[in-house]
């Protein structure tokens, strides 16, 4: 069951936290942007940096989320 989000993240820092938080995901987890045309997992930091930070990132859960694991991303969540 595959689960998507949006997230936002706009330095450096918010991606080192986010990249934890994906680090405790159980599964497959990618990350696109509309601005570029590749796709990374989720738990590089370096490829999360490479999308930039001038764009809503796509995240896609191969495993599905839990409601415990979903309030972990609710800091990075788009409204």
């Amino acid at each position: 069951m595959e689960t998507d989000f949006n997230v936002k993240l706009e330095t450096i820092d918010e991606v080192k936290r986010f990249v934890d938080v994906m680090r405790d995901y159980k599964g497959e987890v990618n990350i696109t942007s509309s601005k570029k045309n590749y796709i990374v997992d989720g738990k590089s930091i370096l490829g999360v940096i490479s999308l930039g930070f001038d764009d809503n990132l796509n995240v896609k859960f191969y495993n599905g989320v839990t409601d415990d694991y979903r309030h972990e991303l609710e800091p990075f969540l788009c409204a």
